[in-house]
């Protein structure tokens, strides 16, 4: 299940809210920062301390978004880093596993406004991989799909029919990107 949509600050804003208040998901860093632990996150006005989500490339900021009733057992692993290649870090952190969501948001770049995407994997899919990952406990076929599922379509469905003003080849353009991609103010 893959959603893409071109959104700005406040279109995000609303996605969070949407997140924290709509739905039982719990909101984690993606990656954490070199040689720390993985945060989570509990409130929009949070991430908008920490996180430019008005500027940058696509997928210039990532959450991972995971629902605690769908019986993943374990969201975070440990990464090892080489330190040569990373300011002498050895480790860092990231949220994974076959219920976790991703939320990618992209930013505004050079006057163009990258994609963000909002995506996870079904429950053929999490199967199929799982019987030929080996980094994982073999747990796709144990979770609550029905839940997934639900999850996933409740904040898809507010991203495409609730903030969705327009469709475009490339994914769905919210409310307040629209109005300035319509008065010239930004390209996609």
């Amino acid at each position: 299940m893959q959603t893409d949509f071109f959104g700005t600050v406040e279109d995000k804003k609303l996605i969070l809210d949407f997140i924290f208040s709509e739905t039982n998901y719990l909101v984690f860093d993606h990656y954490s920062e070199f040689g720390e632990e993985l945060k989570q996150y509990f409130s929009t006005s949070e991430i908008l301390e920490k996180f430019d989500l008005e500027n940058g490339k696509q997928n210039a900021v990532t959450f991972g978004l995971w629902n605690p009733l769908d019986k993943t057992k374990n969201i975070v692993r440990k990464v090892t880093l080489d330190p040569k290649y990373c300011n002498g870090h050895t480790f860092r952190y990231t949220s994974e596993g076959w219920g976790i969501q991703r939320l990618y948001f992209g930013g505004i770049q050079n006057g163009f406004l990258n994609a963000s995407q909002f995506m996870g994997f079904n429950e053929k899919g999490a199967i199929a991989k799982d019987s030929i990952h080996p980094d994982h406990e073999q747990e796709a076929h144990q979770l609550d799909w029905k839940l997934i599922r639900s999850d996933q379509t409740k904040l898809k469905n507010y991203i495409e029919k609730k903030l969705g003003a327009e469709k475009h080849t490339r994914g769905i353009i919210l409310k307040n990107a629209n109005q300035l991609i319509t008065h010239y103010e930004l390209k996609i």
